[in-house]
């Protein structure tokens, strides 16, 4: 019995070491299947790609300055025609394509009065021509009258509403734009209602309406200063016969002219221009270009109804701003570009300028298009057709030189960003001739610098 106890004792002791063993192993177990789970690593964001600028090289070479417009060919002898006043058209005798000849009536206005005034006043002209009754009081009265007439119609003075109209037809022009100015700004917000899309498309058509209503007032006004001068001829026509007769009627020893003949010859003379001025005349031998009158239509006098030109020798034409013509000088050489025949580039000259100064700019008929001659007469042109016309204005050789995009301007100043190895440094300079794809560099950079563009 002695021996025994110790024995079981050992053995109970071991026993009671494995199980508490194995219980700490169980609770470790299970406080880590119940505990957090880890965190997922989070997966980095690319890095945002910075995108190159772009790099220019100060170049040596050529820079040209070139005025670039679009022409239309059309015949070297040309002429609009109008009526001289308002009316009804009453017969058209000639269609377009129609070949005429000078003097030819192309078309007429309603003038069943005038002629039956014409025919009257023939009949009167014959009557006192068998009158011999002469007044000198008469004589002096006719005269005071018509240099009262004379007086008045110098007195009035239509340049004013000309003018006046002139600045109303500019002030709608910048309204025009400012309107669309106002629409494209509106059109790129997208987040304007279309309430306010509305209101600025109205305001940009009642500017258009504006405009138009003022062009014709400003057309008409200058149509009224032309017929305005034409009164003051046949004034100063009027007075002069007036001093004519009086001065016959005083002498002595003289034949006496009698007023009434002449008044009635004058009186003639003023219906016949009127029918003149109701009537469309060709002015030289060639073909209708142009018409868009028919019988029955109104017309407004001074406004071109008909083209009438000689389409055997063609040249170019273009209308260009007051601006661009003034750069340009007669003679001068052109590049010509046909645009239905681009493969080859014309050599040409600027033959003929329009007036852009004083009254003649101002003038019903005056020629307001650059024509522009092509030097080989044997290239074969094809009436209406289109061309590109180019005319170097300023050209220099040997010269240092950058594209327009590699130059940057801030308040007056202009600049570029010179690359100099890892560093950047930005350089004044001073800029020459301004080219379409190529601007002169006087000052500030050299050659082969490389320049970072914005």
């Amino acid at each position: 019995m002695s021996h025994d106890a110790p024995t079981l004792t050992t053995t109970f002791n071991k026993v009671r070491v494995c199980l508490f063993a194995l219980l700490l192993i169980v609770m470790l177990t299970a406080c880590g299947s119940s505990g957090p789970s880890e965190a997922p690593t989070p997966t980095p964001l690319p890095t945002p790609v910075v995108p190159e600028k772009p790099t220019y090289i100060v170049a040596r070479g050529t820079v040209t300055r070139s005025l670039e417009f679009t022409g239309r060919v059309s015949p070297v002898e040309q002429q609009e025609l109008f009526f001289r006043t308002d009316g009804f058209v009453r017969s058209v005798y000639v269609a377009r394509d129609d070949r005429v000849r000078a003097g030819d009536r192309l078309a007429d206005l309603e003038i069943g009065e005038l002629e039956n005034q014409l025919a009257q006043a023939r009949l009167d002209l014959a009557q006192v021509e068998n009158q011999s009754a002469d007044a000198l009081a008469e004589a002096k009265i006719a005269l005071e009258k018509a240099r009262l007439q004379l007086q008045k119609a110098l007195a009035e003075d239509t340049q004013a509403d000309v003018t006046a109209k002139e600045i109303a037809l500019i002030n709608a022009q910048e309204e025009l734009k400012r309107a669309q100015d106002e629409y494209d700004k509106a059109v790129h917000r997208p987040w304007e209602p279309d309430q306010v899309l509305d209101s600025y498309k109205r305001a940009l058509t009642q500017a258009e309406r504006n405009l138009t209503i003022a062009q014709a007032e400003y057309d008409r006004a200058l149509a009224a200063q032309q017929s305005h001068a034409y009164d003051i001829e046949l004034l100063k026509q009027e007075v002069a016969l007036a001093e004519l007769q009086l001065a016959r009627l005083q002498g002595e020893g003289e034949q006496p002219v009698d007023l009434d003949i002449e008044q009635a010859k004058l009186d003639v003379k003023k219906i016949e221009d009127q029918i003149a001025a109701a009537s469309l005349i060709a002015p030289f031998d060639g073909r209708v270009l142009s018409l868009n009158i028919r019988a029955g239509s109104s017309v407004q006098g001074f406004k071109v109804v008909a083209i009438v030109g000689d389409p055997e020798t063609l040249e170019i034409t273009a209308d260009l701003d007051a601006g661009d013509v003034s750069e340009l000088s007669v003679n001068q050489l052109a590049s010509i570009r046909l645009r239905n025949r681009p493969e080859a580039d014309l050599a040409g000259v600027v033959r003929q300028l329009p007036y852009v100064g004083g009254d003649a700019a101002n003038t019903a008929d005056a020629d307001t298009a650059v024509h522009i001659a092509l030097n080989d007469s044997s290239v074969s042109l094809e009436l209406g057709e289109l061309a590109t016309v180019i005319v170097v204005l300023e050209k220099k050789d040997s010269v240092l030189w950058l594209p327009p995009a590699a130059i940057r301007s801030f308040q007056g100043r202009d600049f570029v960003v010179i690359q100099a190895g890892d560093t950047q440094r930005r350089v004044d300079v001073r800029l020459g001739i301004k080219g379409a794809d190529r601007v002169e560099i006087l000052d500030g950079a050299e050659e082969g610098q490389v320049v970072v563009g914005p």
